[in-house]
């Protein structure tokens, strides 16, 4: 009875001790990247012949790893495709808004190199010779009117001059005929009174 105690004693430690072999060698394949557990895998395989003889669990095993890192690949590529979506999404919006900022910075230049004159665009340029123009042309008549109104002013001081000369020349001729003619009457008074004595 010893004896079988003894024996199923060893046995059963035989089967944990295989038991905890199997587990610790189904351990290795879950830890560590597919290419160590596929290292790990001949590593540990037994061989017949030409061949590598496989345990079917470590091969389960093997094939949930692939599994579970073909899904979790998938996950990541999907989710860098709707980043990458996303990311090109915002290039073409920033695309947009900077053809449009390109076009603003264009027609601010334009407006900023062009000034807008009855509302239609000339370049600085022309129109600070159509200015300058109109300046010198203002200018110009300007000086032509002061000369003439000076002009005018001296032809009219010299007219007034000559007028008040006239007129001092036809008062004094005035004042001469009046004395003149008071001369001659009393002249004649005095013939007459002359003529009645006599």
């Amino acid at each position: 009875m010893k004896a079988i105690k003894l024996l199923l004693t060893c046995a059963v430690l035989f089967s944990i001790s295989i038991n905890a072999q199997n587990e610790l060698q189904t351990q290795s394949l879950k830890e560590g990247t597919i290419e160590n557990q596929f290292d790990y895998l001949i590593k540990k395989s037994n061989r017949y012949q030409k061949f590598k003889v496989v345990k079917r669990v470590w091969l389960d095993q093997l094939k949930k790893s692939v599994n579970d890192s073909l899904i979790t690949m998938r996950k990541e590529l999907a989710v860098t495709k709707s980043i990458l979506i996303e990311k090109q999404s915002q290039i073409e919006s920033l695309t947009n808004t900077l053809d449009v900022t390109n076009k603003n910075v264009t027609s601010l230049n334009n407006e900023k190199n062009n000034i807008n004159l009855f509302g239609k665009l000339i370049s600085k340029s022309l129109y600070n010779t159509i200015l300058w123009s109109i300046i010198a042309g203002l200018l110009a008549a300007l000086t032509i009117y002061v000369l003439r109104y000076i002009r005018s002013n001296s032809l009219t001081k010299e007219s007034k001059d000559h007028f008040t000369e006239l007129e001092r020349e036809y008062e004094g001729h005035k004042h001469r005929s009046l004395e003149r003619e008071q001369q001659l009457r009393r002249k004649l008074q005095d013939e007459l009174n002359k003529q009645r004595k006599d």
